[in-house]
């Protein structure tokens, strides 16, 4: 389960530096909902696991909880919101 996890968490960093990196608006779509799904696959395999949750309590906290405004989370489901009232950023 961590090799499963770890390699999770490598994907979401790798679909951060891909979001910086888009320039046009299919991929960036692309890229957002990937992020949504990878989050959330990252969230469903931590809920159940006390043990998984201590030992990745820092990236998971890092992703899902609220210091100041919005969660990166929130804001990529916003993204998501935003891009299909048709608010495009490129």
């Amino acid at each position: 389960m961590h090799k499963q996890i770890d390699k999770l968490v490598k994907h979401i960093r790798e679909l951060e530096a891909r979001l910086g990196e888009v320039d046009n608006n299919l991929r960036y779509i692309k890229v957002i909902q990937a992020l949504k799904h990878s989050l959330e696959k990252l969230d469903n395999m931590l809920k159940d696991n006390a043990t998984l949750q201590r030992e990745y309590q820092a990236i998971y906290l890092s992703y899902f909880y609220t210091s100041c405004g919005f969660s990166f989370y929130d804001r990529v489901c916003n993204s998501i919101l935003e891009y299909q009232y048709g608010n495009r950023p490129f």
